[in-house]
């Protein structure tokens, strides 16, 4: 990709920086300053592909934030073996905060097998550029895997577990199960409800440009209904989805009923999994039980495909939608826990800064302190 390889530079030729730690070995790492939709082009070619490490959603949800990039090579190969994005905050003057990977590093290619080298490596990468070098917090937030055990690999690469996360369980469906076999799987409820769906309802996959306004209105509708804030950022879904494209596999579907919008949902994944970051109902959704019929058509269109799981997110402290999840899941899916939250403090300062940081986003909510945090160009 020449654009991004005009904008990488080679760990290991600074000259400011430290020597690179041992494991790195047959690796050599580059940093992107500058992430533009070359990242997503290459982040699409891994099993692990999560749209908190694409430019599409970061970019767009966290615009406010700088995104700085990690990619890790294998010597004499071209193609990245791990790629981590970074969101940085910063104190002013003082230059030292936070580097914060969210569900990464992304490390598992689709055209190889699972290297647990290649994550000590990019772990140790992550420690040596915004620990060491940039003098930051690195805080890991890895995705709740159902293959791999995060907790041994963290603390093996001396990240120190920072706090667990409240809403940790991830709900995730078995794509890989025929038809039949994943009707057995439902929950009994769940399945008595989808018999119950109305016939009355049409599904269809509308094109992003046509349907996302339709999508937005209904969503805001919904949050006006129920009252609810949003904290899934709506309004940065339309730049989502330009950017997106159709690297990343982000498509939109809709049960109307009568012609009228009565549920939705965005799905996006390139890899083993596909996410639902967005869904919305109307009122008439509920009798209608419009929520069933859509989720079981994404599940048979996405039957066949490269898509392993489908990830329905977490339950939000909401015992009706865990409810719903559960019994969409099955006997066959998965429940999973995210680890929590891992830090690497390069030194006490540095640590002192990111609690600093946090403090100031929670004062933040409900005060007038909006120049705590800033964000430095480090």
């Amino acid at each position: 990709m020449p654009e991004l390889a005009n904008k990488v530079a080679n760990f290991s030729d600074r000259v400011d920086a430290p020597p690179l730690a041992p494991s790195l070995g047959r690796f050599h790492c580059e940093i992107v300053e500058q992430v533009g939709a070359a990242w997503d082009a290459l982040a699409a070619g891994f099993t692990d592909f999560c749209i908190e490490q694409s430019f599409a959603f970061a970019g767009s949800r966290w615009s406010k934030l700088r995104a700085v990039g990690l990619i890790l090579r294998e010597d004499g190969a071209a193609e990245p073996v791990a790629m981590a994005l970074a969101l940085i905050a910063a104190l002013p003057v003082l230059g030292i905060g936070l580097a914060y990977v969210k569900f990464g590093p992304l490390w598992r290619r689709k055209d190889k097998p699972a290297d647990r080298d290649v994550l000590f490596a990019i772990l140790d990468a992550l420690k040596q550029e915004f620990g060491i070098r940039r003098r930051l917090v690195v805080r890991v937030l890895p995705p709740a895997d159902p293959d791999h055990d995060w907790n041994e690999a963290l603390k093996r690469a001396n990240f120190s577990l920072h706090k667990a996360l409240s809403d940790r369980e991830r709900y995730l469906v078995d794509l890989t199960l025929s038809e039949q076999e994943q009707l057995a799987s439902l929950g009994a409820q769940w399945r008595a409800n989808l018999k119950k769906a109305s016939s009355e309802l049409v599904i269809e996959e509308p094109d992003l440009q046509s349907g996302i306004p339709a999508f937005v209105e209904l969503y805001k509708n919904m949050l006006a209904r129920k009252q609810f804030r949003d904290h899934h950022g709506i309004e940065d879904l339309p730049a989502i989805a330009e950017q997106a494209g159709e690297t990343l596999g982000l498509r939109l579907f809709l049960a109307r009923h009568q012609g009228e919008p009565v549920v939705g949902s965005i799905i996006i994944g390139s890899g083993e999994r596909v996410f639902v970051p967005f869904s919305a109902t109307s009122d008439k959704a509920l009798s209608l039980r419009a929520g069933y019929a859509l989720r079981w058509a994404i599940i048979n269109r996405l039957r066949g495909s490269n898509a392993r799981w489908l990830d329905l997110g977490g339950a939000e402290g909401d015992s009706g939608l865990r409810h719903f999840k559960l019994g969409n899941v099955g006997k066959r899916g998965r429940v999973v826990d995210i680890p929590g939250e891992y830090d690497f403090a390069p030194n006490a300062l540095a640590a002192a800064a990111a609690r600093a940081i946090e403090l100031g986003r929670g004062l933040m909510r409900t005060s007038t302190l909006k120049k705590l945090v800033v964000l430095l160009p480090i």
